[in-house]
């Protein structure tokens, strides 16, 4: 019988985990609870439980602390981490530190049980090799299974220390003059489990060559790594291309697909990550509306594509509303008309998104007064290794309605008076190209209703009432920054100067020089 601990602020998440784990009682049971990291070593020093389950975010000592602490006190100790942002950085740390599993909040109760069946099979062969025997062949297996989950965390850049491969069979690495990394990504999770490729290297031929690593995180991606001989370029690239035109026809064969990333060639094992950040370039070349090119090898990354969304400015502000039905269909259209776009391809998608996404935090930055939590680096990073148009739009949906929904909880639209929440939003984006047209289409009202309805409500016409924003919005930057005249103009709205000041002075009888001239 196994036993664990619960390291997490949230009552409910420390409950709701061990319920999940209920039906696990026959080989693993929970032996404590903690609400932070500095009462969970306590609680570790106290009871000694062979696998902790922690979380990132907490109080007095967080994740990122108390993981270095586990990895340099309790090496051996299988840890899960749970976090309710997906942060590869977090996840780096997670590893490094000997984590064998990171998952997100909400989970089900099957994502934590499969986790905690891996702790219990690590600390299960951890025992086993403990006790292994003098036999070779017992050795040779464990020395092969550790060499393959180094090389995979080289590939991934995982903090690995300084190593190199033990096993007999894959001794030839170490006589090996280069390399070259594939990055394979199935397009469907579909008969993944039918897929034995290690074992169609040794059938066709490759396997003192070639050595397939399954990627543990993800079904949906794993590496090929070709070990050659110093021959010329020309007799590699060509190598590389049979093995990759037979490997897609072999998996196309068992009704799946597969896209292949290629690396350069590289000399030395230390450059494997390198090869990766190579290969993950090369998938995100592919083009949204290709029809069959499947392989793609590493050229220099070019500049992203610009894109143009006409409703950008709608969907944003369906994001401030926290109107999540509209959310949900514009990111559909969003992802419909990227695929469209001629020449469009995955790296461009991803920019776009990227910048949407930091537009959607600004947001939320503004109305929480306070800045979210540290992730845009996070994001860019787990988004770097999505290699289809469907898992990136699954993400940035997820994304998209997690903001939305936090910003519905704030109610900025909530009253009833249509145009207070027309003031309300030109207040806030008053240096955007606001038109009545376009704040009539975002209300759902007709031009013409709107304006009568304006002067109304307010005694100004809409122009007027913008301009009084813009001005007013103009005076706190002349006294409080030292920006040149032009920068003023065009952080308030105004694309041109001249008409800037011609409003300045209408509004305030003074140019804007004159104004800070008398702060």
């Amino acid at each position: 019988m196994y036993t664990y601990i619960v390291i997490d602020d949230e009552s409910l998440i420390r409950k709701g985990t061990i319920k999940k784990l209920q039906p696990m009682e026959d080989r693993i049971t929970c032996i404590g609870e903690a609400d932070n990291g500095k009462a969970g070593i306590e609680l570790i020093q106290k009871v000694h439980p062979d696998i902790v389950i922690l979380d990132m975010q907490m109080p007095i000592m967080g994740g990122k602390e108390l993981l270095p602490y586990l990895a340099e006190n309790y090496p051996d100790m299988p840890l899960i981490v749970i976090s309710g942002y997906r942060d590869f950085d977090y996840v780096k740390q997670a590893i490094s530190a000997a984590a064998i599993d990171y998952i997100l909040k909400p989970f089900s109760k099957e994502a934590i049980q499969e986790c905690v069946s891996r702790a219990i099979e690590r600390l299960e062969n951890s025992q086993t090799l403990s006790r292994i025997s003098d036999s070779d062949e017992e050795k040779e297996a464990a020395y092969y299974e550790y060499d393959i989950q180094y090389l995979t965390n080289l590939i991934l850049g995982y903090h690995v220390g300084e190593g190199s491969v033990s096993s007999r069979r894959l001794n030839f690495i170490n006589d090996t003059h280069q390399l070259v990394l594939l990055t394979l990504y199935f397009e469907s999770t579909s008969q993944i489990q039918n897929i034995d490729i290690q074992h169609w290297l040794e059938d066709g031929g490759f396997g003192d060559l070639a050595l397939y690593l399954p990627n543990a995180a993800s079904d949906q991606m794993g590496f090929l790594v070709l070990f050659m001989p110093n021959t010329e370029i020309i007799h590699s690239r060509r190598l590389v291309d049979q093995i990759s035109s037979a490997l897609t026809d072999y998996v196309r064969h068992l009704q799946n697909s597969l896209i292949i990333g290629i690396s350069q060639p590289h000399s030395d094992l230390s450059e494997l990550h390198e090869a990766f950040e190579e290969t993950s370039a090369a998938l995100n070349r592919q083009k949204l509306n290709r029809d069959s090119e499947n392989i793609f090898y590493y050229k220099e990354v070019a500049e992203p594509r610009s894109f143009i969304w006409e409703q950008e400015e709608e969907f944003l502000f369906r994001v401030e509303a926290g109107m999540t039905a509209e959310v949900q269909d514009l990111t559909g259209q969003l992802f419909d008309l990227m695929a469209r776009t001629s020449d469009f391809s995955l790296a461009d998608a991803k920019y776009y998104c990227y910048y949407l996404s930091g537009q959607c935090r600004n947001i939320l930055n503004y109305y929480l007064k306070q800045e979210t939590p540290k992730s845009s680096n996070s994001i860019q990073n787990v988004v770097n290794y999505i290699f289809s148009l469907k898992e990136l739009k699954d993400y940035y949906y997820q994304f998209f309605m997690n903001i939305t929904e936090l910003l519905k909880a704030e109610s900025i639209y909530s009253g009833d008076d249509v145009v207070e929440k027309i003031q309300t939003y030109m207040q806030h984006n008053y240096p955007k190209n606001l038109t009545q047209d376009f704040i009539a289409s975002l209300f759902y009202l007709n031009r013409s209703y709107l304006s009568t309805l304006f002067k109304q409500k307010t005694g100004m016409k809409f122009i007027d009432y913008l301009n009084e924003v813009r001005i007013e919005k103009s005076k706190e930057l002349l006294k409080d920054s030292n920006r040149k005249m032009y920068q003023i103009s065009k952080a308030v709205g105004y694309d041109n100067p001249k008409y800037f000041f011609r409003i300045f002075k209408k509004k305030t009888g003074m140019t804007p020089e004159q104004y800070r001239e008398i702060l």
